[in-house]
């Protein structure tokens, strides 16, 4: 007796079992990193759910931030910057919906997008602040623009050199009761989520014990 032979549709479910996992790509969003900042930060005060729109995936809320935090996934932008969070902190200001006022990207450095590159896209007065107390992953050193919404402020760190590792943008200023940033972010202990604090301008001083 011929030995049976298995059905077409079983022996490739048998292949795909055995075949290698592929990883999974980030989304790539639509706009260059400028216009990423731009079109969010460039933008404040907005609605919340107004800036998860813009962001591939949407903006959610995650297990180890404050309730008023929301965050993007990771994802490339056009010209080939790969962000691994855009955080957006949203007020009740006694509308239908949260207001942002506070937003910051998490940024790779690889590839690295530097201060000479960001100074020629945005040409205004700006100064530095050094945080020696950081931890050498966590901003040390910031650049703060003033821009016509607020401050738009860019960090590196001890280990990423001149590589641009947060962009922050704040518009709370004179806004009343805000103290930003309050509470402090607490590190995540879920595996290959982004560490909130990377993004969070802190005064001197202001930083946990590793």
């Amino acid at each position: 007796m011929a030995p049976m032979r298995l059905p077409a549709a079983t022996a490739l479910l048998a292949a795909l079992a055995v075949a290698p996992v592929q990883a999974a790509v980030p989304p790539r969003s639509d706009k260059s990193l400028v216009e990423l900042i731009d079109g969010t930060m460039g933008t404040l005060p907005n609605a919340v759910d107004q800036l998860s729109a813009r962001v591939p995936g949407g903006l959610h809320a995650t297990l180890d931030a404050p309730s008023q935090i929301v965050r993007s996934t990771s994802f490339i932008t056009r010209d080939g910057y790969r962000v691994s969070a855009l955080e957006v902190r949203g007020f009740n200001e006694g509308g239908d919906v949260p207001m942002a006022r506070f937003t910051s990207i998490q940024l790779e450095q690889r590839p690295c997008f530097t201060r000479q590159a960001m100074a020629e896209h945005f040409h205004v007065a700006s100064t530095e602040t050094n945080l020696p107390g950081a931890p050498s992953m966590l901003p040390n050193r910031y650049t703060t623009m003033q821009m016509p919404w607020g401050r738009l402020s860019v960090g590196t760190s001890q280990e990423s050199g001149g590589c641009i590792i947060a962009i922050v943008g704040d518009a709370t200023g004179g806004l009343a009761g805000v103290q930003m940033p309050l509470p402090l972010p607490q590190p995540t202990s879920v595996p290959g989520m982004p560490d909130l604090r990377r993004t969070w301008p802190m005064p001197a001083g202001a930083y946990p014990a590793e």
